[in-house]
């Protein structure tokens, strides 16, 4: 009697920690599919005891940057909407009385948003671009419950594009996307012949390297338990295997100037991630971008040690020599 009733505690007992193990997995991919919304807004709900000032009628830490006025930019908002419930928020800063710049989308990593590309965009904006940033669905100001990288978000991106070709100074259109968001910038670019040369800094080529990622970091010794389980999780939440949310099978059809940028931050992983990018990708023009000397990676040390002057280089040397006139334009986007 005595051992059936240590057996059967032992069932309870493992019963129960083979559920907490199958809930845990939601955890991994939780910001993954229901990102943080970082706007203007959350930023000054943050609890601390930094000083504030006024910005955009919203109290933020006085060294914080939040809009692109902060850094002399005078700018716009550029708010595409894909339904009537349904839109995409973004900010547009133009050129003065340039027709001839180019024009920079700037995607941002998942659980950022378009407030984390500003650095960039004030830099390329000094090289002599347009720029447009955006927050992909789900993250910052736009609409969605869900980030999922699918057909679906390829056509709001597309909406986008639109809306900057009805821009008049619109005449090319490069760009650059940052982490994960590079899975859906080589989707865009490898199926949208409007983009005319994609850059991917620090590429993140699957869903699954993230899963990895944060089952790594939250659980650690039980990752090799949690890590089936939190793919059957995204499976569930998404309705798409996270095998299958990558950018390898796009680049076999990639035929666009392409620049890979690693940043200082890059880590060994992000560099052999690059490599496999690299190799992978079909186009003959195509490049890895690094400042400091990286173990993995043999070529001529780059001649341009800043990555926004490298990445502007790169644009400007890939851009076709003329451009189609378009005498007629209608505006989409809000300004």
């Amino acid at each position: 009697m005595k051992w059936k009733r240590i057996a059967a505690l032992c069932l309870v007992v493992s019963g129960g920690i083979l559920v907490l193990i199958y809930f845990t997995s939601l955890f991994s991919i939780s910001e993954l599919v229901y990102p943080k919304r970082i706007t203007a807004q959350s930023l000054a709900d943050e609890e601390d005891e930094a000083p504030k000032i006024l910005r955009k009628n919203i109290l933020v830490k006085k060294d914080q940057v939040v809009i692109p006025s902060q850094l002399n930019l005078a700018y716009r908002n550029f708010n595409v909407e894909v339904t009537p419930s349904f839109q995409i928020s973004g900010w547009y800063i133009q050129q003065p009385d340039d027709y001839k710049a180019g024009t920079v989308l700037l995607l941002h990593n998942w659980n950022k948003s378009k407030i984390s590309m500003l650095s960039m965009a004030e830099s390329l904006y000094q090289l002599g671009f347009h720029v447009c940033l955006i927050d992909l669905p789900a993250h910052g100001e736009s609409s969605g419950d869900k980030f999922l990288i699918n057909s679906a978000l390829t056509e709001n991106l597309k909406l986008v594009l639109d809306s900057l070709y009805c821009l008049y100074e619109t005449n090319t259109v490069s760009i650059i996307c940052s982490g994960l968001s590079s899975i859906e910038g080589v989707n865009l670019a490898a199926n949208d012949p409007r983009v005319n040369v994609l850059i991917l800094q620090n590429p993140v080529p699957s869903v699954t390297e993230i899963i990895d990622q944060q089952v790594a970091e939250k659980w650690n010794g039980l990752k090799f338990f949690i890590k089936p389980l939190a793919y059957l999780r995204y499976e569930q939440t998404t309705g798409m295997s996270a095998d299958s949310v990558n950018l390898y099978m796009s680049l076999k059809n990639f035929y666009k100037p392409m620049l890979i940028a690693l940043t200082d931050s890059a880590t060994d992983r992000d560099v052999l991630n690059a490599i496999a990018v690299y190799d992978s990708s079909a186009t003959s023009v195509k490049k890895i971008w690094t400042k400091n000397a990286r173990s993995f990676i043999r070529s001529d040390e780059d001649a341009e040690k800043n990555i926004y002057r490298a990445m502007a280089a790169f644009i400007n040397s890939n851009l076709p020599a003329e451009t189609p006139v378009i005498k007629s334009r209608k505006r989409i986007a809000e300004r």
